[in-house]
């Protein structure tokens, strides 16, 4: 079970409680997404590894959206106190 964005979904779904399954729908996709393209960029850097190439150009850039999407979602706790506080 994904972890990520899950205050942001927990928030969207309280505010919009008439929505039903389109905000899980909506992160469901967005995980799966991000999952896919690191999973893909994965297997370009370990073939470039093997091909003797340039392996740290291809890994800078999902290791860039990697972390742009953990901050992200480390903000996103901060702004709808996912802290779990009353």
């Amino acid at each position: 079970m994904a972890q990520f964005f899950q205050g942001g979904e927990d928030w969207m779904s309280q505010q919009f409680p008439e929505a039903g399954e389109v905000v899980p729908l909506v992160f469901n996709v967005l995980r799966g997404i991000f999952l896919i393209y690191l999973a893909i960029a994965l297997v370009r850097v370990i073939n470039a590894v093997r091909q003797d190439e340039d392996w740290q150009t291809l890994a800078r850039q999902p290791l860039i959206i990697l972390i742009a999407v953990t901050l992200g979602d480390v903000l996103t706790n901060l702004i709808v106190g996912g802290g779990g506080g009353a």
